[in-house]
């Protein structure tokens, strides 16, 4: 489905520019820790940021494009890919490469296809993006946290109940362990969202009874 337009201000307010501004952030039910993401997530002695990706799709495809537009971060690159599917391993990889060049350095080495590939990802990396189908996010969330890692990760974070419990539970733990997570609910971080919704909470158009959202 096509984007609907979007103002200047909300064009340059990237996922990986907000990771890089907020200091504390809402993930399902936790906090990020205190240090900022670049401070977080780069390697030990390097201004290195080395980024992995798990499930190659066009979402995951996008995350990773985003993440590798960024400047002023030092270097930031792509070293370790997975997915259930070697060919959209492949597309995406191409993709990147054509784009990015020498910004996305995954020798087939740190190639990996199947449902346990981001067990194999994770270790590689920084920070990964976890962008499969939400099914198999709390499972891959916990590894990540596990390992110490920094995340980054597509919404929804769960499909049920039990999911988001684990969610929220591994999120305490990457709290203790001052790691940095996000979750990709854009319009919770746009300067507009988030005036009209001050608006609304400040009374500006009276008491609310009911209310009807679409979005399309």
């Amino acid at each position: 489905m096509n984007q609907s337009p979007q103002s200047p201000a909300a064009e340059n307010v990237s996922r990986r520019g907000f990771l890089k501004t907020t200091s504390a952030a809402a993930v399902g039910g936790g906090l990020l820790g205190g240090l900022t993401i670049e401070r977080a997530a780069h390697a030990a002695g390097t201004d290195e940021i080395r980024i992995g990706l798990v499930g190659c799709g066009g979402r995951g495809t996008g995350a990773a494009d985003h993440n590798l537009n960024t400047h002023g971060l030092g270097k930031v690159k792509i070293v370790a890919m997975g997915d259930v599917h070697q060919d959209r391993l492949e597309q995406s990889l191409k993709i990147l490469q054509k784009k990015h060049g020498d910004r996305v350095e995954v020798s087939p080495e740190a190639q990996f296809v199947g449902f346990d590939a981001y067990k194999q990802v994770i270790p590689l990396c920084d920070v990964v993006i976890l962008a499969t189908p939400p099914g198999f996010r709390p499972i891959m969330f916990e590894e990540a946290v596990k390992q110490g890692k920094n995340v980054f990760m597509e919404k929804p974070v769960a499909v049920d109940g039990p999911g988001v419990r684990r969610v929220l539970e591994a999120a305490k733990i990457a709290k203790q362990k001052g790691l940095k997570v996000g979750v990709g609910l854009q319009r919770h971080h746009q300067p507009n969202y988030q005036q009209s919704v001050k608006r609304m909470q400040d009374g500006e158009i009276g008491q609310i009874l009911a209310a009807r959202v679409y979005w399309n």
